[in-house]
C-alpha cells in the first residue's frame, strides 16, 4: 500500500492510499474465508465452504463492500502514522471502485489540529502579583469561623419584624392542581428563616416584614418548571404563623473555644490566629501561582496567530452547555428554558457569550498542546498512578477500584492524562518566561492605568 498527500489547506488534509492488485486479491480472499466460517450452508461445515459455492450465495457487491470495510482502517492508520496527523474529528472516507485483481484507491479527508508558530518564550515578560496577608484579613477569617458556630436563639421581643431579623415560624402547605383539586402537603412544620437572605422569595419577605409575633399570613406562589410539568400542579399556598423573633448569637473567642474548634491542635487564641495567617498566606501564594499561569497562557495566546477549528469550538460549547444545564438543574431545579425566562437572558445573547468563551478555551488548549509538543512534555504511567492514588485518598475510594475504573474508561483515562500533561506544561512555562514579582497594590495601579 502506498499513500500520498493530495492537498492541505489550513487544518484540512486530503490523502490517498493505493492498494496493489495483489493486496486487493488477498483481502477479497480473506473476506471469503471469514464468510465461510460464519455461513450456514447445507452440506458444508463452517470454514470448509469453497469460494465458488459462496459466490452462489453471496453477491460480489456485498463481498467487495465488506472487503473495503476491512481495508480502510489499515489505510487510515498508516496515513495517521506516516504523516503524524493529530485528528480532531472522524475522517471523511471516499473509497474508489474495487475489483478482485485490480488496484484499489481510497481518498480520506482529515481535520487535524492546526499548526502555528509559538513566540520565543524567553522573550515573554509577565508580572506575578504578590498578595499580602493583613491583620484585618486574619481577623475577618477568624470572625467567619467563630460566626459559623453561632446559634439562632429567641429574643422574646414583641415588635414588627424587619429584613434584618430571623423569624421562627410554623406553616401548613397546600398544593393546587390543574383539575381544580387541592392537597394538604405539609402540616405544622416549624423552622427559622432569615428574612435578609438572598435566597428568600420576595413574596415571603414582603408578607412577613412588619408583622409581629402571633400574626398569621397567607402566601400563594406559582409552581413552575419540572415540578409543575410532572405533577400538573399550578400553585402552592402557605399558611404561616409567626412564633417569634430570633437573633444569631456567636460564641466569644476564647482559648476553650479554640481548643474545641481545632480539636486541641491549638490551645490559645494567639496560636489560632497565627495558624489562620499561615493558611491565608498559603492560599494567597497558591492563588498568585494560578493567576500567573493564566497570565502566561493568555499572553502567549494573544501573540499566536491561528485559525481555530469550528469543530473544536462547537465541541467545547456542547461541553459547557451540558455542565451549565446540569448545574442549574441541580442547584435551582430549572431547565435551561426556565433559566432564560427567569434571568431575562436571550438564547441569542447566551450563544454569543458561549461562542466567545469556548473559542478562548480552545485557543488556550491549543497553546498548551503546542508548548508540550515543542518541549517533549508527556505524562508517565507512574504520574497517572500517583494522580489516581491522590484522588482516591481525597475521596475515600479504594485506589485499586478507581484505577480499574479509569483504565476501563478510555475517555476518562485520556482526560486524566491530559490533566497531568497540562499541569506539567504550565509548570514549565513558569520557568521558561521572565517573571517579575509585583506587590498587590502596584499591580492594581497598573491595571487601573491600562484601563484608562
Amino acid at each position: 500500500m502506498k499513500t500520498e498527500i493530495l492537498s492541505q489547506e489550513k487544518n484540512l488534509v486530503e490523502a490517498k492510499a493505493q492498494f496493489t492488485a495483489e493486496e486487493v486479491t488477498k483481502a477479497v480472499e480473506s473476506t471469503y474465508k471469514k464468510i465461510s466460517k460464519q455461513a450456514n450452508i447445507k452440506g458444508f461445515r463452517k470454514g470448509k465452504i469453497p469460494r465458488r459455492t459462496l459466490e452462489l450465495y453471496f453477491p460480489k457487491e456485498s463481498v467487495y463492500a465488506e472487503t473495503i470495510e476491512n481495508l480502510i482502517p489499515d489505510a487510515i492508520d498508516k496515513m495517521i502514522e506516516e504523516y503524524e496527523l493529530k485528528l480532531i474529528t472522524e475522517p471523511e472516507v471516499k473509497p474508489g471502485e474495487i475489483k478482485d485483481g485490480e488496484d484499489f484507491e481510497v481518498t480520506v479527508k482529515f481535520e487535524v489540529t492546526p499548526q502555528f508558530d509559538l513566540p520565543d518564550l524567553e522573550e515573554i515578560e509577565v508580572e506575578k502579583t504578590v498578595y499580602e496577608t493583613t491583620d484585618e484579613m486574619v481577623e475577618e477569617q477568624v470572625k467567619r469561623i467563630v460566626e459559623s458556630r453561632a446559634e439562632v436563639v429567641p429574643t422574646y421581643e414583641d415588635r414588627p419584624l424587619t429584613k434584618d431579623d430571623y423569624a421562627s415560624v410554623k406553616y401548613d402547605t397546600f398544593v393546587y392542581y390543574e383539575d381544580g383539586s387541592e392537597k394538604k402537603a405539609e402540616e405544622g412544620q416549624k423552622t427559622e428563616i432569615f428574612l435578609g437572605a438572598d435566597t428568600m422569595r420576595p413574596e415571603v419577605v414582603e408578607a412577613i416584614v412588619g408583622k409581629v409575633p402571633g400574626d398569621s399570613v397567607s402566601i400563594e406562589l406559582p409552581i413552575e418548571g419540572e415540578e409543575a410539568k410532572k405533577d400538573h400542579a399550578v400553585k402552592s399556598r402557605y399558611e404561616i404563623e409567626i412564633l417569634g423573633i430570633m437573633k444569631k448569637t456567636a460564641p466569644e473567642l476564647t482559648d476553650e473555644l479554640v481548643a474545641e474548634i481545632t480539636q486541641s491542635k491549638h490551645k490559645t487564641v494567639d496560636d489560632f490566629k497565627e495558624e489562620i495567617r499561615k493558611q491565608l498566606q498559603t492560599a494567597a501564594e497558591n492563588q498568585s501561582k494560578e493567576n500567573l499561569k493564566d497570565t502566561i497562557v493568555n499572553k502567549i495566546a494573544g501573540l499566536v496567530e491561528v485559525e481555530i477549528p469550528q469543530t473544536l469550538v462547537d465541541r467545547q460549547k456542547d461541553s459547557i452547555k451540558k455542565q451549565q444545564a446540569e448545574r442549574i438543574k441541580r442547584e435551582n431545579n430549572m431547565t435551561m428554558d426556565d433559566f432564560f425566562e427567569k434571568s431575562g437572558m436571550s438564547k441569542e445573547g447566551y450563544d454569543t457569550e458561549l461562542e466567545t468563551a469556548a473559542r478562548n478555551i480552545v485557543k488556550r488548549a491549543l497553546v498548551l498542546e503546542a508548548v508540550a509538543e515543542a518541549n517533549d512534555i508527556e505524562w508517565t504511567p507512574d504520574e497517572l498512578t500517583q494522580e489516581i492514588a491522590s484522588i482516591a485518598r481525597m475521596s475515600g475510594i479504594d485506589p485499586k477500584k478507581l484505577q480499574d475504573y479509569v483504565y476501563g474508561d478510555r475517555d476518562r483515562l485520556f482526560e486524566m492524562a491530559e490533566k497531568i500533561r497540562n499541569r506539567k506544561t504550565l509548570d514549565y512555562l513558569v520557568t521558561a518566561v521572565k517573571v517579575t514579582e509585583v506587590p498587590e497594590k502596584k499591580a492594581e495601579e497598573t491595571v487601573e492605568k491600562e484601563a484608562e
